[in-house]
């Protein structure tokens, strides 16, 4: 006779521990992801506003949380409208071919640093996937006068472009005499979910 009894607790600790998930959608709006890499003698800077995605937070249990988000790199932004062709070209970036810089995450674990975790995935970035382990930040979440929560994370890393394919000339690319190897990426991702009506 107990059995229907442990049967149905069993399934009200999973539906409580369901329920603390909480599904949030990228606010295409507020995020942006921006770049940074040497070019000659200086460096050069730019963004990306076109990031879609979304995330499964579950604070109380950040191991079953989940992401996932990608960018489009026709919008990339240097200020520069030479640049910009340059860098979207097949020479480099290659957009036509390879639209999308996409990460999906495969585990996150929590540091020793409050709202830091260890976000582990796989990062597609000119038709090559790699698996990188990214350091996310939760910033904050707030409630804003519109009825949403909003999530705001930040991630820094450091990508070698070359593990991606990304080569600027055959000869002098070689050793990396135009455009440095190591390009700084950060990413501003803010995401959003309704907030339940009492």
């Amino acid at each position: 006779m107990r059995k229907p009894w442990i049967a149905i607790s069993a399934l009200a600790v999973a539906v409580t521990s369901a329920s603390a998930a909480e599904v949030y959608v990228v606010d295409r709006g507020r995020s942006e992801a921006k770049f940074e890499v040497r070019y000659f003698y200086q460096r050069i800077a730019g963004k990306m506003r076109d990031i879609h995605g979304g995330m499964v937070l579950d604070p109380a249990n950040p191991a079953a949380s989940s992401v996932n988000f990608s960018i489009t790199v026709a919008s990339l932004d240097t200020g520069s409208t030479g640049l910009n062709a340059q860098l979207r070209s097949a020479y480099v970036l290659d957009a036509a071919k390879f639209a999308k810089i996409s990460f999906q995450s495969t585990s996150i674990t929590p540091t020793a640093r409050m709202n830091v975790y260890q976000v582990t995935g796989e990062l597609t970035l000119h038709g090559v996937t790699r698996s990188v382990t990214l350091p996310v930040e939760l910033v904050r979440i707030l409630n804003d006068p519109g009825g949403l929560a909003r999530a705001w994370f930040l991630v820094r890393t450091t990508l070698n472009r070359k593990d991606y394919g990304i080569t600027w000339n055959g000869v002098l690319d070689r050793a990396s005499l135009l455009v440095g190897e190591e390009v700084k990426l950060t990413v501003n991702l803010v995401a959003s979910k309704k907030v339940a009506t009492p």
